[in-house]
């Protein structure tokens, strides 16, 4: 008797798994989502872009240009002769600080000290890989970068907050091609 309960069990047991029917997917769109999510983005450049017009009218000491790669920037030392700019692959060194919209420094060229980056090779924050392709060597700039050129969404996770905009100068010291 007690076998026939196993063999029944088991036949059972076979018969459901044998075509188990797969679940639907859930499907949701993210469109509502996203569109929210666009139009909070197109709010947040707007509003940092009418800062930067503000500290770039208030600024008659410089002359502002407006890059393609979407941030302001000035040269506070521009190298007049005719030499290279960093291209892919070469080894800059370079040394800069980070400060808020008001002028107040966050992180010091001292503090930071010098960097050295392969352009278009290693992860940096996106405003500062874009502006050194503008630089040659001992150009001083000035970058007001958007926050998102800078830290964007997350901020640094120490001393720059999400959604930050920021004005960062960068001297750039060395270029090595490799």
């Amino acid at each position: 008797m007690l076998i026939r309960v196993f063999i029944l069990i088991g036949f059972i047991s076979f018969i459901s798994c044998a075509n188990p029917k797969p679940r639907k997917p859930i499907s949701r769109t993210g469109s509502v989502d996203m569109s929210a999510s666009i139009a909070l983005n197109k709010k947040l450049l707007l509003h940092e872009e009418n800062i930067f017009k503000a500290i770039i009218a208030k600024d008659t000491a410089h002359t502002y240009l407006d890059s393609h790669f979407g941030f302001w920037y000035t040269y506070d030392i521009k190298e007049e002769k005719n030499t290279p700019k960093p291209i892919k692959g070469n080894e800059v060194t370079f040394e800069y600080d980070v400060k808020n919209i008001e002028g107040k420094i966050i992180y010091s060229k001292e503090e930071l000290g010098d960097k050295t980056y392969l352009v278009d090779q290693q992860d940096f924050m996106q405003g500062i890989q874009e502006g050194i392709k503008l630089m040659k060597v001992n150009e001083k700039v000035i970058f007001l970068l958007p926050s998102q050129k800078a830290y964007a969404y997350y901020g640094d996770e120490k001393k720059i907050g999400s959604n930050t905009p920021l004005i960062v100068t960068i001297t750039l010291l060395e270029i090595k091609t490799n």
